[in-house]
């Protein structure tokens, strides 16, 4: 059974919003979480190659979540704020490499 046209977004960059933020935010958003969890952690090599298998669950739920959003663009909104302040934890973090 299709679904109801009435439920569908109807606007192209709406769509693109959303399916980009949900395919390219999120896996910012997941490498960020990863990155800043090991470079504060004590072992971060440890934490990194751990954090990869969740990093995958957790790309998955906000590939879900973004579909969630009425605005596209809100949802770049948010998962761009999220990155910038995970990028900022791991930036003053005692394990930053570069």
């Amino acid at each position: 059974m299709p679904a109801n046209p009435k439920y569908l977004t109807q606007n192209k960059w709406q769509r693109f919003a959303k399916v980009s933020a949900a395919i390219l935010g999120g896996f910012l958003v997941s490498a960020g979480t990863m990155l800043a969890v090991a470079g504060w952690s004590a072992d971060p090599k440890q934490i990194f190659f751990t954090y990869a298998f969740f990093m995958f669950l957790q790309w998955c739920v906000l590939i879900l979540l973004a579909f969630l959003f009425k605005n596209g663009w809100n949802c770049w909104k948010l998962y761009g704020s999220i990155t910038l302040v995970l990028a900022v934890v791991y930036y003053t973090s005692p394990h930053f490499y570069i």
